[in-house]
This record gives C-alpha cells, sequence and structure tokens, in this order.
C-alpha cells in the first residue's frame, strides 16, 4: 500500500521494489544485487526524484552499504544471497515515488538481461571510476580470470606476456604524487609479479593471487578517500573490518612473505643468481616504461 504523505526513499524501499521485479525463484547475488542499485539510483535521480543510495568504492565496483537496512546479505564460500525482509505491502511511498522506483528499477534489469552483471561493471569503470588506475585494473583482473575460465588453476601454459602488459599499463596508471605513502608496496608488488611470471613454474592461480594483494591494500584507502556520502565507520561495518590500516598491514604481510619466498636471496647458487637477474631485469623494465 502507499501513501500519500512524502517519505524519503530507503535502500529497503528500491530492494523490495527490486526484488518484486526480479521476480526469479532464486535469490539474487550480492554482486549483481551492488551493481543493480548503483543504477537504479542514477535512474531514480534522473527523473528527478531523490534518493541517495549508501554506497562506497570496493575492490570489484561499488558496494552497496547493507547496514541497518531490510536487506542481508549471506555469503557461503563462493555463493553469496540477498535477502530482503521488507515486502511491497510494507512500503510507505506517494504513488509517484513507487512510480519512479518501479520503472527506473526495470530498465536497469532489461538491461542486466542483455549484458549480465560483468557489462553492469564494465559500464560502471568507463562512467563514473574517478581514477584511470581504476579501470586498468578492471582490465587486468578481467584478463587473469578469463584465463581462468579457459584453464586450471594449476595451470603453468597461460599469455604470461599479455598479464605482465597489463600489469605495465596499470603501473603506468597508478596516482603515485596522490598517494606516495603505497609506491614501495607497488614497486614490491610489481617485482614479485615480474619474478613469478618469468618463473616457468608459476602457475595461474599464483598469479591470481599476487595481483589480488596489492588492490587489496590500496583499495581500502580508496574506499575511504572516494566520497560517496558512506562514512569510514560504515565502510568498516559494511566490510567487517575493525581497523582498515590492520587490514592493509595484513595484506603488506603477504607481499613481504612472497617477498621472503622469492626475492629474498640465502646462498649464490646459480638458480637464485638467475632469480635476482629477472628481478633486476623487471627494474630496469619499470624504469623504462614509466620514461616513455
Amino acid at each position: 500500500m502507499t501513501h500519500d504523505n512524502p517519505s524519503d526513499i530507503e535502500l529497503g524501499d528500491v530492494a523490495t521494489i527490486l526484488f518484486d521485479e526480479f521476480g526469479r525463484s532464486s535469490t539474487m547475488d550480492a554482486k549483481t544485487f551492488h551493481k543493480t542499485t548503483y543504477f537504479i539510483e542514477k535512474k531514480i535521480n534522473e527523473r528527478g526524484v531523490d534518493f541517495d543510495l549508501p554506497y562506497f568504492w570496493y575492490k570489484f565496483g561499488t558496494m552497496t552499504a547493507t547496514q541497518d537496512s531490510p536487506v542481508t546479505i549471506q555469503y557461503d564460500e563462493k555463493k553469496s544471497d540477498v535477502l530482503c525482509s521488507k515486502r511491497t505491502e510494507d512500503l510507505s511511498l506517494t504513488p509517484r515515488q513507487e512510480e519512479v522506483i518501479r520503472e527506473s528499477t526495470k530498465e536497469v534489469l532489461e538491461e542486466h538481461d542483455k549484458v549480465g552483471t560483468e557489462g553492469l561493471t564494465d559500464r560502471m569503470y568507463e562512467e563514473d571510476a574517478l581514477y584511470d588506475a581504476q579501470r586498468k585494473y578492471r582490465k587486468l583482473d578481467d584478463f587473469v580470470q578469463l584465463q581462468l575460465y579457459k584453464k586450471d588453476e594449476d595451470e603453468t601454459n597461460f599469455e604470461r606476456d599479455e598479464i605482465h602488459r597489463y600489469v605495465n599499463e596499470f603501473i603506468d596508471a597508478f596516482l603515485e604524487d596522490e598517494y606516495p605513502q603505497y609506491v614501495n608496496d607497488l614497486y614490491l608488488w610489481y617485482d614479485l609479479l615480474s619474478n613469478r611470471l618469468n618463473d616457468a613454474e608459476t602457475t595461474l592461480g599464483d598469479v591470481e593471487e599476487l595481483v589480488d594483494i596489492f588492490w587489496s591494500i590500496f583499495i581500502l584507502e580508496l574506499a575511504v578517500d572516494i566520497d560517496t556520502g558512506t562514512s569510514e565507520k560504515e565502510i568498516q561495518r559494511e566490510l567487517g573490518i575493525g581497523d582498515l590500516e590492520n587490514r592493509k598491514q595484513y595484506f603488506r604481510n603477504e607481499l613481504q612473505q612472497q617477498e621472503r619466498e622469492h626475492l629474498y636471496i640465502e646462498d649464490e647458487s646459480e638458480h637464485l643468481v638467475e632469480a635476482a637477474d629477472a628481478v633486476m631485469a623487471s627494474q630496469l623494465e619499470f624504469t623504462e616504461v614509466n620514461a616513455d
């Protein structure tokens, strides 16, 4: 039932109508929920109705903050389900508000049916990502995931040179002047990736893990630094993180552990010297790329 007294549109209102229009037997996965609500907000505002979606930028685009709302996201290993306890009969919206939300939702779901969640994510990055580094990392991660789709994670025969090219493009786009505190992490990550890509025994799963580590550090900075109206405390609660700096240090420790395992030389054996040469070559290549 709708009412004539206007009220602010809340996430629960949008989620209720989204699930009503989605109309499928299964619940929606988290990534689809995050991307559809993002574009629904844009369309609602384009129609002249105010709605501020609580969201922030995170690893794979935007995340909608669901704390203190009727929306619950359940995770089970690699699977996620989004549930909404609010029903259409619980809505307290003006007829105009409900109409706008429904029309906006239908448009977004129609586009989703055409291009899928990944297509919406690509559009999000192209249209709204604040930094080109975000887009470059998206392309790097997409290519690695494509390789994993085609091959097993234990595969050692994959497009190493092409991955290195995407890594270099990301390095070129990184905002060293704006975020100098992450440059050491960036260089270590680059050297590790170069070394692992030059090692014939490195698996695709090894590369995927390493590609993710630096972004896991830096995106925690962007999540807070890109102002979307969501506070740091809200972001921490949404991610289940007590302290963002401690979380960054956790991933830095992962980088340092890999440094000890793959870059640290204890003796002058021929094999280790060759590994050191590979790291030095990667450093020289990095210098050459940034000199262009």
